[in-house]
C-alpha cells in the first residue's frame, strides 16, 4: 500500500496515476480536497479517452509523476 496522496498540494501540470492504471494531468485543483480537473494521458480500455478532460476523485489518485 502506498501513502495517502494529499491532492490539495497538487499544482497545474502535475501528472498522477489512477487506480485503473491511467495516466493524467491535472488541468485544475479546485482545492478542496475531494475533485481535481484532469487531461487523460493514457487510457487501459477506452484510446479515445486521450486527451479529454473529466472531473477525478481524490481516491482514485494512487501516484505522483512529476
Amino acid at each position: 500500500m502506498s501513502d495517502p496522496v494529499n491532492i490539495r498540494d497538487l499544482a497545474v501540470g502535475t501528472r498522477v496515476v489512477l487506480s485503473s492504471g491511467v495516466e493524467a494531468e491535472i488541468v485544475s485543483n479546485p482545492g478542496d480536497g475531494v475533485w481535481l480537473f484532469g487531461r487523460y494521458l493514457s487510457a487501459v480500455d477506452d484510446p479515445a479517452m486521450v486527451g479529454e478532460e473529466d472531473m477525478i476523485f481524490a481516491q482514485d489518485v494512487v501516484e505522483v509523476r512529476s
